[in-house]
């Protein structure tokens, strides 16, 4: 199964002009550098029916793989990780506890303050990454990219041995 992504950039200043959207752009480049589809791309306030419009949009672009850029901190606005968690059939904590760990090594402590999140919704893989480009870059090169073919074989059924589960 081949990746097909969506990139949701959650952020009220870019949304609004007032920043530019750097990590968004970054993680299309690099999900069709790694010769992936980018098959649906949005900016978002952080407003719960906001992801979730661009959520489902997501689907109906036929998206398997989503990436949410914003959100993961422990801040007032930060809910892109609150409303992946109440929507989540499964949530994935490695993938968050992986993305702590390298940021660690990488910048010290104040990687316990991301709440970065995977998860399954509606048969997509939907990740959870911080707003900086240097976090979008982690998540994508060194956890996302190398295992995404993988994982979206075992969401869909496909055992360890490409055996289908009934």
């Amino acid at each position: 199964m081949e990746a097909k992504f969506s990139v949701i950039v959650v952020s009220d200043r870019i949304a609004e002009g007032k920043a530019e959207d750097r990590s968004g752009k970054y993680a299309i480049n690099e999900v069709r550098k790694h010769g992936y589809e980018v098959v649906f791309y949005t900016i978002v306030r952080n407003r719960k029916e906001e992801i979730l419009r661009a959520l489902e949009d997501s689907k109906e672009h036929a998206a398997n793989t989503v990436l949410l850029i914003g959100g993961t901190g422990i801040g007032p606005r930060d809910i892109t990780v609150d409303v992946i968690e109440s929507i989540a059939e499964k949530t994935i904590p490695g993938f968050g506890e992986l993305f702590r760990y390298l940021t660690f090594k990488k910048e010290g402590t104040k990687a316990w303050l991301s709440r970065a999140l995977a998860a399954t919704y509606k048969g997509m893989l939907v990740f959870v990454t911080p707003g900086s480009p240097s976090a979008v870059k982690l998540a994508l090169k060194e956890l996302i990219l190398p295992e995404i073919n993988h994982a979206l074989k075992t969401i869909s059924g496909v055992s360890h041995w490409n055996e289908h589960y009934r």
